[in-house]
């Protein structure tokens, strides 16, 4: 069968919009699916266009969605049904598995929820064999309509990491290479923040790939592409650190060094020696969120630090030669203005290399957003604004006004002015004459790490500029009254 994967294109700017990282799951499964003989190719808008001549031909074809791109697969299971009105349409993803219900009244036909590394073999083999009604009831973690009925098949099984196979990235249509390696290596996240899905999603037990497979996986890549920077992509790399250290030295044991970036907490930075082997393997950037400064909001988050630890711990990273890219979430019930205008101040006190100032995001499968609704604070369901760069709900301390003009017009410009990003570059610099004596090699390594850091900032100033149109724009129909005011 010929089946094909799309990917929506984002509705606005994101943090990996300047260097495109595929999300994973369709070229996961359908390496899976190519692997049992199957024709697939993948089509992200980001990279390249659809060929809808290919959309005419396709026997199956697969959408997988965020909570943002939700709208525009709705739209494209329209587009779909006018050029091929019977193909079978799938979505997965997080949004449909909290949501399956929406997904199949917008015209998809079934929806696999949560993982469906081992669910989807099993649909191509049912769907091969005869489509009986009573064998699609065995099939867990999917969703049907029946007649005037929904169904939802018990959810599927965890899945064995070891038992996935490398996913080609050469079934992405335009993809060519890539500029560096998206992998991801573990499921599942120790921690419950209650704005996160992950839980929900992959569950709480953390599980992940063994040393040896994602050798093999690097090994692959490096067959096909030549020697590429790698970014782990999981949310939390770090979350087992005895694991992370065996994988580093296993890195550094196989020769497999080169400029490593992952999603880790802020707390590692307690180990020094985690640290150091990371920086061993070529560990150059630590994607961190640190949410917020606010003791109150830190608490709200799940993070057992206060602003203090948190300067000290983002010294350690610097120590070390990791730059950092700090993720924030301002919005939470105790935040302020003031919180916004004091987190600025930390991210620049702490001369952090890029901050990324989010809007907290209510999204379908937290805890958060079950709460919100239920108090009846949600007053947006676009889900295309469900992007962290939009108020979507009534903050505790603040107007929706307030906080979306804190955020989007006041921090981000001020986080990546041009003087400030001089600033930090040429102290980055001069921080980098007492690593000379660690080695001419950590030395070049760490300023190519600057001047990226340089290219990302003066591309976030742009960035912040495209955006400041479309939020003036939705200023004009955001609620202006407080949470209180409302009650």
């Amino acid at each position: 069968m010929k089946i094909i994967g799309i990917e929506p294109k984002a509705p606005g700017l994101h943090i990996f919009s300047r260097m495109y990282i595929p999300r994973l799951g369709l070229p996961q499964i359908l390496t899976i699916a190519r692997n049992m003989g199957h024709q697939c190719s993948i089509y992200c808008e980001e990279i390249a266009p659809i060929a809808w001549q290919n959309i005419a031909d396709a026997d199956i074809i697969l959408i997988s969605s965020t909570t943002s791109t939700a709208p525009r697969a709705f739209w494209l299971i329209r587009k779909i049904r006018e050029t091929k009105s019977n193909v079978p349409i799938i979505m997965g993803g997080p949004h449909v598995t909290f949501l399956p219900e929406e997904a199949l009244d917008n015209g998809a036909d079934f929806v696999f929820r949560h993982e469906a590394d081992d669910s989807f073999p099993r649909f191509l083999e049912w769907y091969s064999s005869g489509k009986d009604l009573q064998s699609l009831n065995r099939i867990p973690g999917i969703s049907f309509k029946a007649g005037n009925s929904i169904y939802n098949t018990p959810q599927s099984p965890i899945v064995d990491l070891d038992k996935l196979p490398t996913p080609d990235f050469d079934l992405i249509e335009g993809f060519g290479k890539p500029s560096s390696i998206p992998l991801i290596t573990s499921r599942g996240c120790p921690w419950e923040c209650e704005f996160c899905s992950e839980v929900a999603m992959f569950g709480r037990r953390y599980r992940f790939r063994s040393e040896a497979n994602v050798i093999e996986d690097i090994r692959y890549y490096d067959r096909r592409y030549g020697k590429l920077p790698i970014f782990f992509a999981e949310d939390n790399f770090g979350a087992n650190r005895p694991r992370l250290e065996r994988l580093c030295r296993t890195i550094i044991d196989n020769g497999l060094i080169r400029p490593i970036g992952g999603q880790v907490r802020l707390d590692l930075a307690k180990y020094p020696e985690t640290l150091r082997i990371m920086t061993g393997a070529g560990f150059q950037r630590a994607y961190i969120g640190y949410e917020s400064i606010n003791p109150d909001s830190l608490k709200e988050a799940g993070k057992g630090l206060n602003d203090g630890e948190m300067g000290n711990l983002t010294k350690q990273f610097h120590k070390h030669g990791i730059a950092i890219h700090a993720m924030w979430v301002l919005g939470f019930d105790n935040d302020t203005i003031d919180t916004v205008k004091r987190t600025i101040k930390s991210s620049i006190k702490w001369r952090i290399e890029t901050s990324q100032f989010l809007i907290l995001v209510p999204i379908p499968g937290s805890k958060l957003f079950y709460r919100l609704k239920d108090e009846n604070r949600i007053f947006n369901w676009d889900w295309s604004r469900y992007d962290g760069h939009h108020v979507n709900f009534y903050p505790g301390g603040m107007t929706p006004r307030q906080l979306q003009i804190a955020v989007m017009l006041d921090a981000m410009p001020k986080i990546y002015g041009l003087w400030l990003t001089m600033k930090i570059f040429i102290l980055n610099n001069f921080r980098l004459s007492g690593t000379i004596f660690k080695g001419w090699r950590r030395f070049v390594r760490e300023f190519r790490g600057n001047l990226d850091t340089l290219a990302v900032r003066v591309w976030g100033k742009g960035a912040v500029r495209k955006m400041k149109k479309n939020i003036t724009k939705y200023l004009e129909q955001m609620p202006s009254i407080s949470r209180k005011s409302r009650v």
